[in-house]
């Protein structure tokens, strides 16, 4: 900092030896103050180094100390912290077979003098996470927590709390930390063969009377009756994400005003009676779905009980719908108001299994034995999987890009493939069309075991109706598994309908790029640094002109992910394609460099220009 910025901030005395510097009156403001420690906490580099910065500014000065050290005492990520300014003798660190890091343990029950070095340090906590991974603690050390030396709460200012300690026998330690400052809880237990035992469940059925307070609310996905007496005993929830929700749970929060988020499984919801069970007009408050069901025969009674005009709606379904389902849940979405809808996501559910990589990053694979959710791919007729030389340097020839449909069949819960599924149906623009109506919508992500096919004018049809469109993803797991009809045209007219677009993933034609082009496009997306181009074909002597192309449009563009799915890795030369996208990706990453440093040249030109001609004048 110079002398004039520094004399902005601080005011010298200079008639008094030793010099001690003033703390602006600025300063003094404790709003400010706030301001200031918030905005180090939310430092994007990082908790730690947030953390480090602001227990400077708390030795730095009295001003800033009290600020400062509150701050960094609320939020807290795991109980060591706690236990470090304690006495040296108290904790001791051992390797254990749970966890890859030392875990803290006691040597000792805590003395009356250090209760009350934690509990003023525990004083200061509003946002705790009580596992951290990085720094865990013994069961011994949560259980002695349990039972403090008071009558009072170990945390009075705690409002939010996050269990993710997947260990059954600290469970109990939620309720020492619940009181009514509480108002947003997560219990995030992520080890789905965890089992519940009943003193658990007791503990849980009994947080909304230690919690009465609560406004957000995350709870276990598991499915036990519990969970929806919990959810039934709260009346003031806002945000509710959770597993299973019984049917008179479901009733219950059909009729809550307060409620705005909510998000659940119905994964066995054949026998709720939605038609008879839901009044008309149910959660007629809720703004955002978040909905994970088994299949879409859930969706149609639950939507047509449904009031009120949801901003966002999100579906995942565990087995592939039929086309006749997926227009429906479009159709069904036009009852709501076109102004408020503005976030659409459905998805097939697809369970990880392992890619299939190929031993030459070029080499051609038949189709491989296919897992859960991927039906029975037909290899293209008279065509020798295993006939072509594969040496270094020689690529085989490719399929024709016309044969590119794959039929697929349906996908069955147990994780085989139905040999009695659905035909694979191709979704064009009249699929697509209900959603028109919705000028708000932001984004869209669908992503189904069926193709698609767009053209040109099928994308400008679309686009032109959602200015607002910032996100658009089309089957970037499935692919669309047909040639794409989308050129650099429609590529081009949908940047120029969609300003604020930040991310794409669809399919593009790349038939016409067969040369550099000498002309720009004269369109720009300086937002776009991924984008992903599902399984889009394209030709060895196309990567320079589809690179150039890209990079004239999108000068920021960083990465381009294609034929990246486990599913479309299965496909007939999967492995070439990805190769050669993976060279586009490279060639715009390298060309967009040169047309920065072009982009400074000229600017330097033009200043050197514009100061010889006032130097002239002169």
């Amino acid at each position: 900092m110079d002398s004039e910025g520094a004399g902005s901030i601080f005011q010298y005395v200079s008639h008094s030896p030793p010099q001690r510097a003033r703390m602006h009156r600025l300063f003094h403001i404790q709003e400010l103050l706030c301001i200031i420690c918030e905005h180090v906490q939310n430092d994007p580099t990082g908790s730690i180094a947030a953390g480090r910065t602001l227990a400077s500014l708390a030795r730095t000065s009295k001003v800033f100390h009290h600020v400062a050290t509150r701050v960094l005492w609320s939020r807290l990520d795991g109980l060591t912290p706690l236990l470090r300014p304690l006495a040296t003798d108290l904790t001791f660190t051992a390797e254990t077979a749970t966890w890859p890091q030392p875990v803290s343990k006691l040597r000792r029950p805590l003395k009356m003098a250090e209760w009350e070095v934690l509990r003023g340090l525990a004083r200061r906590v509003e946002h705790l996470c009580v596992h951290d991974p990085a720094r865990p603690v013994d069961v011994s050390v949560v259980l002695s927590l349990c039972h403090p030396p008071t009558n009072s709460p170990l945390f009075p200012n705690l409002k939010s709390i996050i269990w993710n300690d997947e260990r059954a026998e600290t469970f109990s330690f939620i309720r020492t930390l619940s009181g009514s400052t509480v108002t947003s809880l997560a219990i995030t237990i992520t080890n789905n063969s965890r089992k519940w035992h009943i003193p658990e469940l007791s503990i849980l059925a009994s947080l909304p009377y230690v919690c009465p307070n609560v406004t957000e609310v995350t709870l276990p996905t598991d499915t036990f009756p519990s969970l929806s007496e919990a959810l039934c005993a709260w009346n003031n929830l806002k945000e509710i994400k959770c597993g299973a929700i019984e049917g008179n749970a479901l009733l219950h929060l059909a009729k809550q005003p307060a409620l705005r988020k909510l998000s659940f499984n119905m994964i066995n919801n054949a026998g709720l009676g939605l038609d008879s069970s839901l009044p008309s007009g149910a959660f007629s408050c809720v703004r955002d779905f978040e909905i994970h069901a088994t299949n879409m025969s859930f969706l149609d009674p639950f939507f047509n009980r449904l009031g009120g005009s949801p901003a966002s709606m999100h579906v995942l379904v565990d087995t592939n719908p039929p086309p006749t389902s997926i227009t429906s849940l479009f159709t069904a979405l036009r009852r709501f108001s076109s102004t408020h809808l503005q976030d659409l996501s459905l998805r097939l559910k697809t369970p990880p299994s392992p890619r299939v990589p190929s031993s030459h990053p070029l080499q051609l694979f038949g189709y491989p034995q296919l897992q859960a959710n991927v039906g029975p791919y037909m290899a293209p007729p008279n065509i020798n999987l295993m006939g072509y030389p594969i040496s270094v340097g020689y690529q085989p020839p490719l399929a024709p890009n016309g044969f590119h449909v794959l039929p697929l069949g349906g996908v069955s819960t147990s994780g085989g493939i139905s040999t009695s599924g659905l035909a694979c149906h191709t979704f064009t623009l009249g699929d697509f069309i209900p959603l028109t109506c919705f000028e708000s919508l932001g984004r869209i992500d669908i992503d189904i075991n069926h193709s698609i096919h767009l053209d040109d004018d099928d994308l400008r049809s679309l686009v032109s109706a959602w200015p607002h469109l910032y996100s658009f993803s089309l089957n970037d797991t499935a692919g669309w598994r047909t040639k794409s009809g989308i050129t650099q045209i429609g590529l081009i007219t949908m940047l120029d309908c969609c300003p604020e677009l930040q991310k794409l993933c669809i399919a593009l034609n790349t038939d016409a790029f067969i040369e550099v082009p000498s002309d720009r496009e004269g369109i720009e997306n300086t937002a776009i640094r991924t984008i992903g181009l599902a399984d889009s074909l394209i030709e060895a002597c196309a990567t320079v002109a589809v690179a150039a192309f890209l990079s004239d449009i999108f000068p920021n563009l960083t990465t381009i992910i294609a034929w990246d799915s486990v599913v479309m890795s299965r496909r007939l030369n999967a492995g070439i394609y990805a190769e050669r996208w993976k060279h586009v990706s490279e060639q715009v990453h390298g060309m967009n460099k040169v047309r920065a440093q072009e982009r400074k040249w000229w600017l330097t030109d033009d200043e050197g220009e514009s100061e010889a001609g006032n130097t002239s004048q002169v």
